[in-house]
């Protein structure tokens, strides 16, 4: 299944460390707090323990939505995508669709 991951996390160094298990995971920065990708059910639920080890009891919070395949066929881009991160030979991740 598919994921939109996004989050609100103020604190630097939790930011960066949320961000890179999301990577770690195989989900693609698609904005600054977004990320997509697809995940099996055991993978999100490692995620989800995984990310509440990290947050703890800090206010903070990271949304976790389901796309499915109909629905995730009508997304839209309006405007041009910025350039989160490129790998050698190929689109920039926000770019990923």
């Amino acid at each position: 299944m598919r994921y939109l991951v996004i989050y609100d996390i103020t604190d630097d160094n939790l930011r960066s460390l949320v961000a890179e298990t999301l990577k770690d995971y195989g989900l693609h920065r698609i904005q600054y707090s977004a990320f997509l990708g697809s995940l099996k059910r055991n993978e999100l639920n490692s995620l989800i323990v995984d990310l509440r080890k990290l947050i703890g009891d800090a206010v903070e919070n990271v949304q976790i939505y389901p796309l499915c395949e109909t629905c995730f066929r009508g997304y839209k881009m309006i405007g041009k995508p910025k350039k989160y991160e490129v790998e050698e030979g190929k689109r920039p991740k926000a770019a990923y669709f």
